[in-house]
């Protein structure tokens, strides 16, 4: 194993997306276990950024259950296949019962890019309203929708509007305001009234016109 200082330059840590994170002295990571992640030096850190592992890493039951279906089968969703549909089933049973059509994608960026896709579909409208420091996905759609990244980039699209972030440790609302809740949603509120005023398109669930939008798409 490599030190972190004498790496090949292809997979070097000290590339950009390292220095991102670790501008001053990059982490080498070699492997994970439960909520630990450990350097090539065997050092021991909490992980509290990789958004990944719900269950820790290497979970042995995770592990296992794919072990077990890489000696089967390992392919994508074009074919039908039991697992799928009880999937689904299990899913459909922990939400409300209008939510019962599912998308098995690959990634965050490739469902959100989808939900966009969808959303814009039925509505008609091109216009995002989105949480400051927000970030969806790599893919150029999603960068277009997340401050965390287009503000370094090209900018805010006029077709993107920008709610604050409900933090009560750090936003103008706080754990000493009386009801941090409304006050975050009237924000949003506030947005939207903005855009609308601007004659931008964005839709709320009591002014939305499924028959409208429809006919707008003609």
């Amino acid at each position: 194993t490599f030190s972190k200082h004498g790496c090949p330059p292809l997979v070097c840590p000290h590339s950009s997306s390292c220095r991102l994170f670790f501008p001053e002295d990059p982490v080498k990571i070699v492997r994970g276990q439960g909520q630990y992640l450990y350097d090539e030096q065997g050092g021991e850190y909490i992980d509290c950024i990789n958004n990944v592992a719900h269950v820790g890493h290497c979970h042995p039951l995770v592990v296992q259950a794919a072990h077990e279906q890489n000696q089967v089968l390992n392919t994508n969703s074009r074919y039908l296949h039991d697992n799928i549909v009880d999937y689904a089933q299990r899913l459909s049973e922990t939400l409300p019962e209008k939510l019962c059509v599912f998308y098995f994608l690959n990634s965050g960026s490739e469902a959100n890019d989808l939900a966009l896709r969808l959303a814009r579909q039925y509505t008609g409208h091109q216009d995002v309203v989105v949480l400051d420091h927000a970030y969806h996905g790599h893919l150029s759609s999603l960068i277009d929708i997340s401050p965390y990244k287009f503000r370094y980039l090209d900018g805010q699209k006029e077709w993107v509007h920008v709610a604050p972030l409900p933090d009560t440790y750090r936003g103008p609302y706080r754990e000493d305001h009386p009801n941090p809740a409304v006050a975050y949603a009237n924000e949003v509120k506030r947005v939207v009234s903005n855009a609308q005023e601007k004659g931008r398109k964005v839709t709320t669930p009591s002014t939305f016109n499924p028959s409208t939008a429809r006919e707008k798409k003609k």
